[in-house]
């Protein structure tokens, strides 16, 4: 008869979204709670416009290669830079 597997202890809910990411967590349903609540969604859409940037190969290649590592495309990872830093030098002028 195959042993039941005890669900680990997390510190916190991004080492738990790790975790399930690399388990079959079938082995752990008994100890799982139901969830039956309802979630609503909301579907924001903002305008966006495409912009071209000219940057050097290996600044790109660094900028693809931390974005592979933080798990997320690099035009998301330049995005938030781009906002961050406007928020840090002129946050009158960020969309409220």
């Amino acid at each position: 008869m195959k042993q039941k597997n005890k669900l680990p202890e997390f510190a916190d809910e991004n080492e738990l979204a790790q975790w399930v990411e690399t388990h079959d967590t079938s082995d752990f349903m008994d100890e799982l709670d139901e969830v039956n609540d309802e979630l609503s969604v909301i579907k924001t859409r903002f305008s966006t416009k495409p912009l071209d940037v000219r940057l050097r190969t290996e600044h790109l290649e660094a900028i693809e290669e931390l974005a592979f590592r933080r798990g997320m495309p690099y035009q998301t990872l330049i995005q938030r830079w781009l906002l961050e830093k406007l928020s840090q030098e002129a946050p009158d002028l960020m969309p409220k």
